[in-house]
């Protein structure tokens, strides 16, 4: 069985290598990191007991690079934050502004993950990577004005939750 695996693995990695790093580059542009997460991608695939059992293995990378795309922005985020800390320490900014700040950056963060996958997606595609709308649509395999719904419905969650906090501080 093992050989089947590695077999199998290979011949997916020659169909779907060079396309999984293109892809993944198209939302990072740059090439070096699209290509640490692609790695990874495939060592998630090659973990798995039997990746050949797969009803859609290319679907499964994808979507496994997808994530951990997401959790890459996730972490920025994260560094971000802890950057805007260390900012914040200045005189020139309140503790209550930091501290607005902090809150506003969680809950933007806590309400990207409640958003459908496809809508975050999209979204992160656009803010993170700097993608047109017509490059998402071809990435996610939907329409433009999908992706324009998505962007909507992805900035009215943002805007609400916010004002939500807004009202109830």
């Amino acid at each position: 069985m093992r050989e089947d695996k590695h077999h199998f693995i290979t011949e997916l990695f020659h169909e779907q290598g060079s396309g999984l790093v293109k892809y993944l580059t198209a939302r990072f542009k740059n090439r070096e990191e699209a290509e640490e997460v692609a790695q990874e991608a495939w060592v998630r695939l090659y973990r798995l007991d039997h990746p050949e059992d797969l009803d859609n293995a290319k679907a499964f990378l994808f979507q496994t690079a997808s994530n951990l795309s997401i959790d890459r922005l996730r972490r920025r985020l994260l560094e971000f934050r802890h950057n805007s800390e260390a900012i914040s320490e200045e005189p020139s900014r309140s503790i209550e502004e930091s501290l607005q700040f902090e809150q506003a950056v969680d809950i933007v963060e806590n309400a990207l993950y409640e958003l459908p996958l496809k809508c975050r997606q999209a979204f992160v595609m656009h803010r993170h990577s700097g993608m047109s709308y017509p490059q998402i649509a071809s990435q996610l395999g939907v329409s433009t004005s999908m992706v324009e719904k998505y962007m909507i419905q992805a900035l009215k969650h943002l805007r609400n939750k916010l004002e939500q906090n807004e009202t109830e501080g």
